[in-house]
């Protein structure tokens, strides 16, 4: 089982300089709870939840902040030909919910979260 077979393979992101609030917006409409972050050269600088930014509405409120302020640095990332045995390690000893998943251009190919792991895991049992 390779991390290609259940990343989602439509990856939005948001810019480090970006507003918080833009980052709030895409994860309502599309009902996501992580974000990666890129720079201008789209290289993963960070990853930003939806718990980050409603701590960042409580704190910031209505003023401007870039999503650099409030994402979360470093970021784990993982290649689309690894083994999901690695990527759920990688998850579970550092306890996140979510990896980038990187492409040979070291751009954003892909996203994998906990619920692609559960379906992971639904599809293995079910065999």
């Amino acid at each position: 089982m390779l991390v290609s077979n259940y990343m989602s393979s439509a990856p939005v992101t948001v810019h480090r300089d970006d507003n918080y609030d833009i980052a709030f917006e895409i994860m309502e409409k599309k009902n996501m709870h992580h974000l990666p972050v890129v720079d201008g050269e789209n290289q993963v600088v960070g990853i930003v939840t939806r718990r980050d930014l409603q701590l960042a509405a409580r704190v910031f409120k209505e003023t401007p902040t870039e999503i650099a302020e409030v994402m979360h640095t470093p970021v784990f990332t993982i290649s689309a030909d690894s083994k999901l045995s690695s990527a759920v390690k990688l998850m579970h000893e550092n306890r996140i919910g979510c990896l980038p998943v990187i492409g040979s251009d070291n751009h954003v190919s892909g996203v994998l979260t906990e619920t692609d792991l559960f379906r992971a895991l639904t599809d293995l049992l079910n065999d």
